[in-house]
């Protein structure tokens, strides 16, 4: 304890020696820069472990957002490895050996608790919750706890002052750190140059079918005076996401209904199907046969839409297209891995989901080849026959005969 009387000093360089005060100074702005790389390069690191499902893909606004956060958390460390630097050793100058000890020791609790636990808090959420099915930015700190990134970095950066005040007359010297911790931050801010446009770009060339689909019939929909959103569109481009398998299951229950169907439901259960989007089913065949494996509108349910429409209407037009490309999940060719250049991603993805489909349903592609066979017959729709590809029954995984009524 400090004995009754006492006196704080005032800290100066001289104190601290002048030589340690610019060593220090290089070590921490070094250190500064070395965490905020390694936060950087962690962070896509840890990305792309995402992106074995949905990818964890920001706004570059939002990456701007976390490089600020980045910057300043990284200078706040850098501000405790300087302090440590400044009164580490025993030293003469400093009139009690004890104030330097437990300033040294407190900086560096704090400095490394604050590294440890932001970086085991940031490994373990790309880890356990961005790659899980499902996750749609359910936890969203730059929107819920925006606060707690500005907190951080200004906690630990007036916590390896705590105990400097305590001991020594500061004077203007926190001020001063203040206005230099600024300018680190906006240095490290302005000097992140990690490209986080690898990964991304990957993506979109791993996916560029599925994404040029998307865009062409959003252009083709703007014909008909239909107009989606870009919030829609993202939703169209993830596979998993909470959202996306909402959308599907919705599209599906429309078709359900006893009433036309709109243009713009239409348009979005074609690219669910072509996507190859799915709902949550489960892994094995139900025993009642009631096919809630399968995702998207039954045949006859198209069917039916089909006679309610007009024969001319861009809504027929579409329906066929719905069911053309139904039939093309169970006309893909058979994937042959060693010879893996001849199959596009389209196609590998079409006979993966075709095996998922005949495993886990039963009369799906009797239903549609029943339905095929109706409009077929049907002279009123021969003008749309050559949007229906030929394809045959495959017997095989317990595929049951089914007719519609």
């Amino acid at each position: 304890m400090l004995e009754r009387g006492f006196l704080k000093p005032k800290i100066t360089t001289n104190k601290i020696g002048k030589r340690q005060f610019g060593i220090g100074l290089v070590i921490g702005l070094f250190f500064a820069i070395l965490i905020n790389h390694f936060f950087n390069l962690s962070r896509e690191a840890l990305r792309s472990i995402t992106f074995i499902n949905d990818p964890y893909i920001l706004s570059f606004k939002d990456f701007r957002l976390y490089d600020l956060f980045f910057a300043a958390f990284s200078s706040s460390l850098g501000f405790g490895i300087t302090v440590i630097c400044w009164f580490y050793l025993p030293k003469t100058r400093i009139d009690k050996k004890y104030r330097a000890t437990n300033i040294v020791a407190t900086s560096f609790f704090v400095t490394f608790l604050a590294f440890a636990t932001v970086s085991r808090f940031g490994s373990i959420i790309p880890v356990i919750l961005y790659s899980n099915l499902g996750y749609d930015n359910h936890l969203n700190l730059l929107k819920d706890f925006w606060l707690l990134l500005i907190l951080i970095p200004v906690y630990v950066f007036f916590a390896n002052w705590n105990l400097i005040r305590l001991l020594f007359k500061t004077n203007n010297w926190i001020i001063i750190t203040i206005i230099a911790f600024l300018i680190s931050t906006m240095f490290l801010f302005k000097t992140t140059n990690i490209n986080r446009d690898i990964l991304n770009q990957k993506y979109y060339t791993k996916n560029e079918h599925r994404f040029e689909f998307i865009d062409n019939e959003f252009d083709s929909a703007k014909k008909y005076g239909v107009n989606f959103s870009d919030s829609t569109k993202l939703i169209l481009q993830k596979r998993y996401a909470e959202r996306t398998t909402d959308l599907v299951q919705q599209l599906k229950d429309a078709f359900n209904r006893d009433k036309l169907v709109s243009i713009d439901t239409l348009i979005l259960e074609k690219i669910v199907i072509h996507n190859c989007n799915s709902i949550a089913g489960s892994w094995h065949r139900p025993i009642d046969s009631t096919e809630q494996n399968w995702s998207y509108a039954f045949p006859e349910n198209i069917y039916y839409q089909i006679l309610k429409h007009d024969i001319n209407s861009p809504e027929t037009q579409i329906l066929f297209e719905i069911l053309s490309e139904q039939i093309l999940i169970f006309t893909a060719r058979d994937y042959d891995w060693r010879n893996r250049q001849d199959f596009t991603k389209d196609e590998i993805d079409r006979y993966y989901y075709k095996r998922k489909i005949l495993y886990n349903t039963s009369t799906i592609q009797s239903r549609l080849k029943h339905v095929i066979e109706r409009l077929s017959t049907n002279g009123k729709y021969k003008n749309y026959n050559y949007l229906i590809p030929d394809f045959e029954f495959i017997d095989m995984r317990g595929q049951k005969h089914y007719k519609i009524k």
